[in-house]
């Protein structure tokens, strides 16, 4: 099926760079090559780079906060009896026991800090110019879309100490995730003024209701859910290249195998075998243990596989959810059924929330959601939903970096 492949790698951006005019300082020296100077960007013509800057920024920023998510939670394990997994700092995510220098997290924080900033900015430079010119109209777009999913980025996977969630945006005070979460929402919602594609919207209603979701505001997220994608509709994606590679395939997959996949994916196969289509795993032999086998996920088996940023089928489970909890339409069961025969998988008898935990478990495979998943249904199952021992890191840790530069947090 095809995808709404919004976020498009037409070429691969590093970074922007932007420096203020300084012709009055130095002359006679060559034109710039390699940067644009900053008020040259504040042009209609030149927002398409600035918007496609931000896309680029958005897919490298969702596939490797996908991978660390799914490192803390218990999708990922990192074991070193498989040859390719080295990292120490991968180590501590699987431990829960992360140090505030942890190099990756650090990593990704820097990538969303960006991605942020350059969001903002762009709805900045747009929200100046021509607001009926097509460039203005994307932008505005990308600018507050991206900008949303930065807040939620921040909301679902940070937080200043090991239970308590949110981020920081530009040297301020620690913002809570519930304010995070709300900060997204409002740009997401504004973002629809932007856009005429039914897909689009359906899409970012579908977004708007998971930010409810694990917000614990039901009303509201079935209201949303409701608007959101239905059957077969196309959802959203991120593209990567050969150029900027998804990084689930460059960690944890076929390009290099830092996590395997957690034994409770192999079952799922093993009772099931059409739970291959949406659980999709290979084996890989153990270089320490003879006979021993771990797997790990070819949901992405190119360095350019999409990365889907909302389904209809998880739409269709936060109604399932959302019906058990009394808040939407709809008939549970029915509901989850027809995710499963999207697959060909047999229609089960009953659901209750141990059940949409499970089917989030299969349905949910490698897109960094696994995380959130544990927290909020901790306490409301049969099963125990968390995986560490007590004082573990349930969210990943704002960085020393932020904390030394950032006055406003310790």
């Amino acid at each position: 099926m095809r995808k709404s492949r919004f976020f498009i790698l037409p070429f691969a951006i590093s970074g922007l760079l932007f420096l203020g005019a300084c012709d009055e300082y130095v002359q006679g020296v060559d034109p710039l090559i390699n940067v644009v100077e900053d008020d040259l960007l504040d042009e209609e013509a030149n927002l398409p780079f600035l918007s496609n800057g931000v896309r680029v920024r958005f897919a490298d920023t969702h596939d490797f906060l996908g991978v660390l998510s799914d490192g803390l939670s218990d999708l990922f394990e990192f074991d070193q009896s498989v040859n390719s997994a080295t990292f120490p700092t991968f180590e501590q995510l699987d431990m829960g026991l992360i140090d505030l220098d942890n190099n990756s997290v650090d990593g990704g924080f820097r990538r969303l800090g960006e991605l942020r900033f350059f969001a903002d900015n762009l709805v900045e430079r747009a929200a100046a110019l021509d607001a009926g010119a097509e460039e203005v109209v994307d932008a505005l777009f990308v600018g507050k879309f991206s900008g949303a999913m930065a807040r939620y980025f921040y909301a679902a996977n940070f937080g200043l100490s090991e239970t308590v969630g949110g981020g920081v945006i530009d040297g301020g005070p620690f913002i809570p995730s519930a304010d995070l979460y709300a900060s997204a929402i409002t740009l997401w919602t504004a973002s629809l003024a932007h856009t005429t594609d039914a897909n689009v919207i359906a899409s970012i209603n579908s977004l708007i209701a998971r930010a409810h979701l694990f917000n614990g505001n039901y009303a509201s997220a079935a209201t949303a859910a409701m608007l959101g994608l239905s059957d077969g509709m196309d959802g959203l994606e991120s593209e990567y290249s050969s150029v900027s590679t998804n990084y689930y395939y460059q960690q944890a997959g076929k390009g290099r195998t830092q996590f395997v996949v957690a034994n409770r994916f192999i079952d799922y196969v093993t009772a099931d075998a059409n739970e291959a289509s949406r659980v999709i795993i290979d084996t890989l032999r153990s270089n320490a243990i003879p006979d021993s086998l771990r797997s790990y996920q070819v949901k992405y088996p190119l360095s350019s596989t999409p990365l889907p940023v909302i389904t209809w089928q998880e739409n269709t489970l936060m109604l399932a959810e959302l019906a058990l909890r009394g808040q939407a339409t709809g008939t549970p069961l029915d509901l989850v059924n027809d995710v499963r025969d999207s697959h060909g998988i047999a229609d089960l008898t009953a659901v209750d929330l141990d059940v949409i935990y499970e089917e989030r478990d299969k349905e949910l495979f490698c897109l960094g959601l696994r995380l959130v998943d544990q927290r909020r249904f901790e306490g409301e199952l049969t099963m125990t939903t968390w995986h560490l021992g007590a004082g573990t890191w349930k969210y990943m840790p704002i960085p020393e970096n932020e904390r030394l530069r950032n006055d406003n947090i310790d």
